[in-house]
């Protein structure tokens, strides 16, 4: 069956010892496994790129002003001989952290290419920007060969880097000390950082600095799931960039041919087209009227349709399109709609989810989507059922024009 609503996006990376498939559809993203075939083409696939392919560089830019940045960034990464990897500045991405009169720039340097190991993609992140990290924390969690720690101020990943996974505990402890030292000294992060583990095997007791609180998330629910929520997809491998280059070329010539031929057979239909009515003026003149007769009678039954559908067609309210609305808004699976009713300037949304929490996640989606704009929406509080379902109605007025 189709999927109603967008097509999801698609997340692509190693975790722990293997590579997994995430999609996200707006909801919670969900993990499918990779063997499946999908049900749809996905709206783009992300590469989590791994965090050994990638160089983390915090750095420090007083002033407030970020057209400056730029700059900056540029004078640092030459300085500590980043630049020819970062080939130029199409080789990095950057995030500005404001902190009162001075920026805190967090540089990502990615590499040209990709190993050939990693998926063929159309956007990509450093895979410490594709998790839901805690805030002022340091977490660690295993990358195929090695392990990643990343480090957030607040909510913001500020820094990260990967150590073998041969390590034991105490080298991992005193890394992270040295690590945590480190960034404390250049005010990169500001309090020793608590520490969480999503590495099975090693609770983050064990490998904590001294000073650091902890953190045990092995069955915390949100234990190393994506998030879009810092996506920033400003970097492509030098091979995607090319191959996009010779697909636009292949694309501009394509609709210049179509144009070309296009612009034939519109010149030739046009000739013959008025060939055709001199012709049909002067040879079926006299059947004209009948001819008019047949296309009367051909209409009418449509004109009768017409009048059976215009009310859904009503061109103050428009009942189709905000119907449209709602169907754009349900979620793949889990909201069922009973009734849909137009009366007096009122819409009216009646039906039944599977949980209390699906039907207000749909309410408040409704309530956010363009095509509900001015509707000021309402919601009644979602009945709950025998079967643990929740019936919802969903009211608000039609905005005049």
């Amino acid at each position: 069956m189709k999927r109603r609503g967008p097509a999801p996006d698609v997340i692509v990376r190693l975790y722990d010892e293997a590579w997994q498939r995430w999609e996200f559809t707006g909801a919670a993203p969900r993990r499918v496994e990779t063997a499946s075939p999908p049900t749809e083409d996905p709206a783009r696939v992300i590469l989590s790129v791994p965090a050994r392919q990638i160089i983390a560089t915090p750095l420090w830019i007083e002033g407030a002003d970020s057209a400056l940045a730029p700059e900056t960034v540029k004078l640092e990464l030459e300085v500590r001989g980043l630049l020819p990897r970062a080939q130029a500045m199409s080789g990095i991405t950057v995030r500005l952290l404001p902190h009162e009169n001075r920026l805190l720039a967090v540089v990502a340097v990615f590499p040209p290419e990709l190993p050939e190991e990693n998926s063929v993609a159309d956007a990509y992140d450093a895979s410490p920007f594709l998790l839901a990290l805690p805030r002022n924390a340091v977490t660690l969690w295993r990358e195929g060969e090695d392990f990643v720690a990343a480090f957030t101020r607040g909510g913001d990943v500020v820094y990260w880097e990967t150590i073998d996974r041969s390590a034991g505990a105490e080298e991992l402890q005193i890394w992270l000390g040295l690590l945590s030292l480190r960034l404390r000294g250049e005010a990169i992060i500001e309090t020793p950082p608590r520490v969480v583990s999503w590495v099975e095997g090693i609770p983050a007791a064990r490998i904590a600095p001294i000073g650091c609180e902890t953190r045990e998330e092995f069955e915390d629910a949100v234990q190393g799931v994506p998030s879009l929520l810092h996506a920033r997809f400003d970097w492509k491998p030098v091979s995607a960039q090319r191959a996009e280059s010779q697909r636009a070329s292949r694309e501009r010539v394509k609709r210049i041919v179509l144009a070309v031929v296009a612009g034939y057979i519109v010149l030739a239909a046009g000739f013959a087209l008025y060939f055709g009515v001199l012709r049909w003026k002067i040879s079926r003149l006299a059947a004209a009227t009948a001819q008019l007769h047949a296309e009367v009678d051909r209409f009418q039954p449509i004109a009768r349709d017409w009048t059976m559908i215009a009310p859904t067609a009503e061109p103050v309210q428009f009942p189709i399109e905000i119907l449209s609305g709602v169907v754009a808004g349900m979620p793949a699976q889990g909201i069922r709609l009973i009734r849909f009713k137009i009366e007096a300037g009122i819409v009216s949304v009646e039906g039944e989810a599977d949980t209390f929490q699906m039907a207000t996640d749909f309410f408040n989606a409704l309530a956010t989507a363009e095509a509900f704009r001015g509707f000021d929406l309402q919601s009644d509080t979602p009945q709950m059922k025998a079967n643990n379902s929740a019936s919802f109605n969903i009211h608000g007025t039609i905005p005049t024009p």
